[in-house]
């Protein structure tokens, strides 16, 4: 007889997480209407409430616990059909759906960098939650978190492939990278992939993802043995 798969724990079971869900649920009714910010606040919450395998705050939010209680306060906030919605109504929904959860992951990233930063000034309590991880630096690296708000992220990108754009169709360099802007180019790279959400992707995004990541890699560990 196969062994059963041992059982996921409810969100329901950690203490303060339905406390946090009633606060969530009326600013998530309303966040299309009025803003995220105040809503990302409070989700952000459960970051301390929830771990990750490794018993630590689960700062990406992508324990099955967090995924389940930012899936029922969506359900609960009325973004889920109904037996007897129509098909419109059902595309409406999950189009909503996907707007709130999208500005929910866009507004707490600021929420997230600015905690992570602050902790650079409060050592206790960063060794307290984070025991090993001696500053900012090393959190963001631990949880590969991108050290960066994702409106600063956007903006940044924008820049650099305006950049890029300049060079790649300026007037009598055809699609030739004049050598001085090398590293703007491969800067903007950079900054794209940073803005990219695996999570967000369906099955066969990601494969052609994972073939486009596979050559890239290919032509750039080829790029960086030409410079040594």
């Amino acid at each position: 007889m196969a062994a059963r798969k041992p059982t996921k724990a409810s969100w329901q079971v950690v203490p303060g997480a339905q406390e946090v869900m009633d606060r969530a649920l009326p600013l998530a009714r309303s966040a299309q209407a009025r803003g995220y910010g105040p809503l990302a606040a409070v989700v952000f919450e459960t970051a301390f409430l929830f771990v990750n395998s490794d018993g630590l705050p689960d700062l990406r939010r992508d324990s099955h616990q967090a995924k389940r209680w930012m899936s029922d306060l969506l359900d609960s906030a009325g973004l889920k059909p109904v037996p007897g919605d129509s098909t419109d109504h059902r595309k409406e929904l999950k189009k909503n759906r996907e707007t709130t959860l999208q500005g929910i992951r866009a507004a707490m990233s600021q929420v997230r960098v600015d905690y992570v930063r602050s902790l650079d000034q409060d050592p206790v309590q960063r060794e307290k939650l984070f025991p090993g991880l001696t500053s900012s630096d090393e959190i963001f690296a631990y949880y590969r978190i991108v050290p960066q708000a994702q409106k600063e992220i956007v903006s940044a990108n924008r820049q650099a492939l305006q950049v890029a754009s300049r060079i790649a169709f300026a007037e009598d360099d055809g699609l030739a990278v004049p050598p001085a802007r090398s590293p703007q180019v491969v800067r903007s790279f950079r900054l794209a992939l940073a803005t990219l959400d695996p999570q967000a992707l369906d099955a066969a995004t990601r494969s052609q993802l994972r073939q486009e990541l596979s050559e890239t890699r290919a032509a750039l560990l080829a790029l960086e043995d030409a410079l040594s």
